[in-house]
């Protein structure tokens, strides 16, 4: 065999697998100067810095887009825009003690009722009438767990004395 003849039938090959690599180094290069922009976007709003990271990878192929990872900012908007969301509510959460739990609107801590939904948010103890919260099972005031009948007095007509009755 000739070594010739053996190179010239490998060339076209050599040259066609040439050309699908060039071909895919473009389309990979493309397809990272689009997801930088795409990642940019999401991550700032302003133009500069926008265009700027594109340039690097449009300019600088694979190279930038390395220096785009590494220079891009730490979080997107929307992850910004939700961690503010939880510190505004967490905020929220120690400035203002007393919530009604249905529409989460400021309330007085007397209140028995939401003055806004309605929703009830205190009972009336039993024993000394103030205003307790729904989840305890006893007056913390004076000491009334609602299982002791309620004893009520009356004044007798005849002898005008106090009497009690269950």
């Amino acid at each position: 065999m000739d070594f010739g003849a053996i190179l010239t039938n490998f060339i076209p090959i050599l040259t066609l697998v040439a050309w699908a690599l060039a071909a895919y180094l473009v389309v990979l290069w493309a397809a990272s100067v689009l997801w930088t922009y795409r990642d940019i976007s999401s991550r700032s709003g302003e133009v500069l810095l926008q265009v700027l990271s594109v340039s690097l990878a449009l300019f600088i192929p694979f190279a930038g887009v390395l220096l785009h990872a590494i220079l891009r900012p730490r979080e997107t908007q929307a992850e910004r825009y939700e961690r503010t969301l939880e510190e505004e509510y967490l905020r929220r959460d120690l400035e203002e003690k007393y919530v009604c739990p249905g529409c989460q609107r400021p309330t007085d801590p007397e209140f028995i009722l939401c003055p806004h939904c309605h929703t009830a948010l205190r009972r009336r103890c039993g024993g000394c009438d103030r205003a307790i919260d729904l989840t305890w099972v006893v007056c913390p005031y004076c000491g009334d767990d609602g299982s002791s009948p309620l004893i009520q007095s009356y004044v007798r007509r005849d002898t005008g004395q106090i009497e009690a009755y269950e």
